[in-house]
């Protein structure tokens, strides 16, 4: 079957092509796919829409469709579950609402393309190249995105939940309130996406590049961000309860508002992140860094910082009593008016930090060093307030 017998067959009433050999049809101008052994059509303006092939609602389901030229056709609605379209071309064409389930679209060039509203369940894009493509509120649930190029698509309330995305293209993409549970997006570049209020619980973002990506209000429940860059991100609002964070970079992220009960921290990286009024206490955050971070009326009451980085951190009116802090770094950092009653800060080295009107009652100071500290009003571990020597 050529392309003319199809679309006059299509034109005559008939819907049903299913197991068509279509391979390397051309549905597209001449001009641009030059074939000697592929059926033809030559078409006149495809920008204009009245020119462009329709195959509105057919049934092209288990078609062999292989390298097949239907750019800027419109296939909304048809049944392609289980068709062949490897490497074939889609370029800006209308797949809304297609059937596409279990398709293979393997290195299929579908950029620009409309796919909101498609069935892609377990299709098969591997490769396949999604620049600025819709797939607003589409079915991508186990589908398999490998290597794909998905820049720039919209996939706005889409459902990814366990799709395969390890090492796929996703940067500046937009999945805002997208269904992304249990995804893989193991290696999967995510720079300046929009995940806002998007649902990632148990979701796989191993070496993930997140960096300047918007997570607000992002589920992560249970997700895994081993070793991922979270950089100047926005996870304000975002729920990262049992998440696994270790060895992951989160400087200069804003972390306002987020719950962290039960997250794996240990090796995390939050230099001069915004933990403004977070919620820390109790937890195991050994040699943290902490670094120039925002920590203004932070808990972290009875949290473990042994050999924690804060550095020049702001901690003004934080809560630390009870907390272990051997061996932390907290030098030009400012504790004014910081809860250090009954914290060990053995060791510490407190060095030009401000504690004025800082809380000491009962902690431990052994071997800390406190050379060049402000203590002016600070109640020492004795009880006593501290004022400044003539």
């Amino acid at each position: 079957m050529d392309a003319n017998e199809l679309l006059n067959r299509y034109a005559a009433g008939e819907r049903d092509f299913r197991q068509a050999n279509l391979r390397g049809i051309v549905l597209s101008p001449i001009d641009l796919y030059r074939s000697s052994d592929a059926p033809t059509l030559i078409l006149a303006n495809l920008n204009e829409h009245q020119n462009r092939p329709y195959l509105i609602g057919a049934n092209l389901s288990q078609a062999d469709l292989t390298k097949a030229h239907l750019s800027r056709a419109n296939l909304s609605k048809a049944d392609l579950s289980g068709a062949n379209l490897t490497d074939a071309n889609l370029l800006s064409a209308s797949l809304s609402g297609a059937n596409l389930t279990g398709a293979n679209l393997t290195g299929a060039n579908l950029a620009g393309a409309h796919l909101n509203w498609a069935n892609l369940t377990e299709a098969i894009l591997s490769k396949a190249n999604l620049t600025g493509a819709d797939m607003s509120a589409a079915n991508l649930s186990q589908t398999v995105l490998t290597e794909a190029n998905l820049t720039k698509a919209y996939l706005i309330k889409a459902n990814l939940h366990q799709a395969n995305l390890k090492d796929a293209d996703l940067t500046l993409a937009n999945l805002k309130d997208a269904d992304l549970s249990e995804a893989n997006f193991t290696g999967a570049e995510l720079s300046r996406a929009n995940l806002a209020g998007a649902n990632l619980t148990c979701a796989d973002l191993t070496k993930a590049n997140l960096l300047k990506a918007n997570l607000r209000r992002a589920n992560l429940l249970q997700a895994y961000l081993n070793c991922a860059c979270l950089s100047e991100s926005d996870l304000s609002e975002a729920c990262l309860n049992r998440a696994n964070l270790c060895k992951a970079d989160l400087s200069r992220t804003y972390l306002r508002k987020i719950t962290l009960s039960g997250a794996h921290l240990s090796g995390i990286n939050l230099r001069g992140a915004d933990l403004s009024s977070v919620d820390l206490s109790r937890k195991l955050l050994t040699g943290i860094n902490l670094a120039e971070a925002l920590l203004t009326e932070a808990n972290f009451s009875g949290a473990y910082l042994m050999e924690a980085n804060l550095n020049a951190a702001n901690l003004n009116k934080a809560n630390l009593s009870n907390a272990y802090m051997m061996n932390a770094n907290l030098s030009h950092s400012c504790l004014h008016q910081i809860d250090l009653s009954k914290a060990n800060l053995s060791k510490a080295n407190l060095r030009k930090a401000d504690l004025r009107e800082a809380n000491l009652r009962g902690a431990i100071l052994t071997e800390a060093d406190l050379r060049g500290a402000n203590l002016i009003g600070a109640v020492l571990p004795n009880g006593t307030i501290y004022s400044n020597p003539k």
